[in-house]
């Protein structure tokens, strides 16, 4: 049996979502144990029932992102079990209103639960001495960071300082083997996709995309498990698309393609 001190831990915020739940399910298969932690503590649940179900060992953990001392909670969780070799941050809050009226409030909640909460995370898992040589960070970015979709102020800004923490924690670590690297979905059929757009509306327009359809949670946990292996071992301050082509095919002028 793995001791503690041993225990290969991967820790999964947002794992009560589609997105986070899939990357829990696939971190199992190599992790000893999985720290699903969500702000809705019946989801974390759900998700560790799941993983236990399929043979996994998992522990669930209710936490808001957006809660300054959210870092040091997890790190709390993680310290018993042993060292993170795997950490996804799979949180973000998104509302879509034209940026006269957003509102400030709706900006600082998008910047806690992303940039800051995902700053938080790492650097207090480091400091706990829960990260290590061979430990894989990962967030799951947007194409908003470099694309400002109208409507979404708030969630264009927090990704695209997500992206520099990305960026910035990969320099900086890089000498204490810690890799850090982003997953950046294109547009994923979630059950928040379905709060914020009318499931029809959502059926209508997937035959529209480059592929044909939406992306999977599957797809994206796919892309993490990648950055969090042994075969990424050389990856770090990478953005990983998976977006069906979806970014490429925005290079358009207003009135047609060029030839």
């Amino acid at each position: 049996m793995t001791s503690t001190t041993d225990a290969r831990v991967a820790v999964v915020t947002g794992a009560g979502g589609d997105i986070g739940g899939a990357c829990a399910a696939r971190l199992a298969a190599f992790a000893d144990v999985v720290v699903c932690v969500d702000l809705d503590a019946a989801r974390a649940r759900d998700t560790v029932r799941d993983l236990t179900g399929r043979g996994g060992r998992a522990v669930a953990l209710s936490a808001d992102a957006t809660d300054p001392g959210f870092g040091a909670t997890v790190a709390e969780a993680v310290r018993p079990l042993g060292r993170a070799t795997a950490v996804v941050h799979a949180v973000a809050h998104e509302e879509h209103a034209p940026a006269e009226t957003l509102g400030r409030a709706s900006v600082e909640r998008s910047l806690a639960a992303g940039p800051l909460a995902a700053y938080g995370l790492f650097t207090e898992l480091l400091l706990t001495g829960r990260l290590g040589p061979g430990s894989a960070l990962t967030v799951i970015g947007s194409l908003h960071a470099d694309r400002p979709f109208a409507g979404c102020l708030g969630y264009n800004a927090a990704h695209g300082a997500l992206a520099q923490v990305v960026r910035t924690l990969a320099h900086e670590w890089t000498g204490r083997g810690i890799r850090v690297n982003a997953v950046v979905p294109g547009w994923i059929r979630t059950r928040g996709e379905e709060v914020l757009y009318d499931p029809a509306h959502l059926d209508r327009v997937a035959g529209s995309l480059p592929m044909g359809r939406f992306g999977t949670p599957a797809d994206v946990a796919g892309a993490v498990a990648y950055l969090s292996s042994p075969e990424a071992a050389y990856v770090s301050g990478a953005f990983l698309e998976v977006d069906g082509g979806l970014a490429a095919s925005l290079a358009r002028l207003p009135g047609g393609e060029l030839s």
